[in-house]
């Protein structure tokens, strides 16, 4: 039986967790931290509950302590609403997850059951997948080192990221970092743009249908069962309906999901990006976007910097881009890459792939001048 050490000054809540686990866990109880770190070192339990908020200690501070061997426990951290901020200290720190007090169980389970199947091996060795991820991000630029820094720090974790960034300057090439950066880089990378689909769609692309659930519906997987065991990439998040917002919560905090009109949960094991360009922060003072998913899938935000923020990286990029048309032998002439340097770049990386892939097909065999420049 799966032994789990609880932590909380609360013995109403111990009882009660003790009571509704006791089927499934071997569940101890310790109501300060140093009573909590005693257990932890005598039992090695495999999954740790853990409140921020204790007498004798610092939450985070025993986190720290509880994650120092290699085979340290799973530690989810047990937080209210209002100390949100802190999780992103506490993931840093080691932490698997956390859970928002008060929590109902089968959100407690799934969250249980989830940090079980990724407890060994979710920090995995990174000299063998950095190239690769980073292959796509080209910069060699501060802010770009800054953020290649802040990928490699955040892939092994398995907690859920936001990137954040302006269309066009890569938050997908970011994603796919922290994917093949992660112990799930050989399982599947599933990606979804939310604000491509209309409302009426978006359930089913991400959840999946059974046969009859409308009218021509035919048993199938959504995006997040196709990306079990794997990350799914969810972008323009912020585009995403109220409805559906209220749904992907529900799936996020459970770990399970129902296709529609289907009857049976489906576990689901995965790491969930998401990504905008939009200010979510004002979003949900408009309401227009719901502020318990915004703390659910930002625990590790990203912010991918425009093309105006990191200019230097513009001759490195463009040439790049000339490389992938198998244009290795092109040159830029001086000229040329003036004029680059001078544009205020609105659609970022994408759009100097456009101008670049234009200026190329102009310029023939030739060396690419600055008249061969044209923005639209």
């Amino acid at each position: 039986m799966v032994r789990l050490l609880f932590i909380d000054d609360d013995p109403g809540a111990q009882k009660t967790l003790k009571m509704v686990l006791a089927e499934n866990y071997e569940v101890t109880s310790a109501l300060t931290g140093n009573e909590g770190l005693a257990l932890a070192e005598e039992l090695e339990p495999e999954v740790v509950l853990l409140d921020i908020n204790l007498p004798d200690l610092d939450g985070l501070d025993l986190l720290e302590r509880l994650v120092r061997s290699p085979l340290s426990p799973a530690v989810i951290m047990l937080t209210a609403y209002g100390e949100v901020q802190f999780i992103k200290r506490a993931i840093q720190a080691g932490a698997y997850d956390y859970i928002v007090k008060p929590f109902e169980l089968k959100n407690l389970e799934g969250t249980i059951r989830h940090a079980l199947q990724n407890r060994h091996g979710r920090r995995p060795p990174l000299s063998g997948p950095v190239p690769e991820a980073f292959a796509a991000l080209v910069g060699d630029s501060r802010v770009m080192r800054e953020l290649k820094q802040e990928l490699l720090r955040y892939g092994p974790a398995d907690s859920p990221v936001l990137v954040q960034g302006e269309s066009g300057t890569g938050k997908e090439l970011a994603a796919r970092a922290l994917h093949q950066l992660s112990s799930r880089h050989e399982a599947p990378f599933v990606a979804i743009n939310c604000a491509a689909l209309p409302e009426s769609l978006l359930e089913t692309e991400l959840f999946g249908a059974e046969r009859g659930a409308y009218t021509d519906a035919v048993s199938r997987p959504g995006c997040f069962e196709q990306a079990n065991g794997g990350t799914i990439f969810l972008d323009e998040i912020g585009e995403m309906a109220p409805s559906a917002q209220a749904k992907l919560l529900r799936v996020l905090e459970a770990k399970e999901l129902f296709r529609v009109g289907g009857r049976e949960a489906v576990v689901i094991n995965i790491r969930v990006v998401s990504a905008t360009n939009r200010n979510l922060r004002e979003r949900m003072a408009e309401s227009r976007f719901r502020e318990d998913l915004y703390y659910r899938i930002s625990v590790l935000p990203v912010a991918v910097p425009s093309l105006r923020a990191r200019p230097e990286d513009i001759p490195l990029l463009a040439y790049h881009f000339l490389r992938l048309l198998g244009r290795d032998s092109q040159r830029l002439a001086e000229g040329a890459l003036s004029r680059l340097a001078a544009h205020s770049w609105p659609g970022n990386v994408r759009e100097l792939r456009n101008v670049i892939e234009r200026a190329a097909l102009l310029a023939g065999e030739q060396e690419i001048k600055e008249r061969d420049i044209l923005f639209t």
